[in-house]
């Protein structure tokens, strides 16, 4: 390592005082130490911003918008020369940070994160388990039919990136923020690499959590379906096609088919409830 940059963390929350603690713990063990962390709070209602401030973070702002919209915030906080937009349910390697370095410092743009469990008790963690093993066999790093996604940027490149997006969605997309961010990247440069075993998702436990979480991103997925995005964002095909002919075990196989239609369906219920909703709005005014 031919310097020692400057890394921003940001790390979007909502009521995330169940995970938030424990993200932030692995950030301060990380063996790399110029670092910055930043947080954009959607108006929590339970202890999020509390667990921030205890755990050190200074730089915190209240963001009213969709995810979409705070990822922007979070880069616009962001003096590193690098970014990693973090999730507040997920735990780094306690290396991540001095590795991405490491690796995009060769000659790379952006980093895909492989990401795996962190535990496996319940039937649902179960299939995510799996399912993030398919989906990192698959090696498919083209945006438009792949499943992989970067975390790990440029500061330049990411800016660029978010000029392209259109502003009337920054606000209203959710869950396929790290899609179109990455489609964004990706018509801007193909240096990409893949840093191996760098973080762990705490998943859902029930079904109950998936299905609420699938509905709320398909409604959200709706202000992003018109022009450029309409394509990239019809993400049933493309997963049917990595659940199928990616070489994996039957077991990760039917792991991946099996969400698909636990997230699928509700997916689809919460967009055409957007759909809806937008008509009856048109259709008063």
């Amino acid at each position: 390592m031919l310097n020692n940059p400057l890394v921003t963390i940001s790390i979007p929350t909502f009521n995330s005082e169940k995970t938030l603690g424990l993200c932030l713990d692995a950030v301060l063990k990380q063996t790399y130490g110029n670092f910055e962390v930043n947080v954009i709070d959607g108006n929590s209602k339970d202890k999020t911003i509390l667990i921030a401030k205890e755990k050190g973070v200074k730089d915190i702002a209240v963001y009213s918008g969709a995810l979409l919209g705070a990822r922007l915030e979070g880069l616009k906080m962001a003096r590193g020369e690098y970014v990693l937009l973090l999730d507040s349910d997920q735990i780094l390697n306690k290396d991540a940070i001095k590795q991405a370095v490491e690796k995009i410092e060769q000659g790379f743009d952006m980093l895909i994160f492989e990401e795996t469990s962190c535990q496996s008790k319940t039937f649902i963690e179960k299939l995510f388990r799996l399912d993030r093993k398919l989906i990192h066999k698959s090696k498919n790093l083209d945006p438009g039919t792949g499943a992989l996604l970067p975390r790990f940027f440029k500061k330049d490149l990411l800016e660029k990136a978010f000029t392209r997006i259109p502003e009337e969605i920054l606000q209203k997309v959710g869950g396929e923020d790290h899609m179109i961010i990455y489609y964004e990247a990706w018509q801007l440069s193909k240096k990409i690499s893949i840093l191996p075993n760098a973080v762990c998702h705490i998943e859902p436990k029930s079904l109950k959590q998936v299905i609420k979480s699938s509905y709320r991103w398909g409604y959200s997925r709706q202000a992003a379906d018109s022009g450029r995005y309409k394509k990239l964002l019809s993400r049933e095909g493309k997963r049917l096609k990595m659940s199928l002919f990616t070489e994996g075990t039957i077991k990760e196989k039917l792991a991946s088919l099996t969400l698909l239609v636990i997230r699928g369906i509700p997916g689809e219920l919460g967009f055409y409830k957007a759909k809806l909703d937008q008509w009856l709005k048109k259709s008063r005014s």
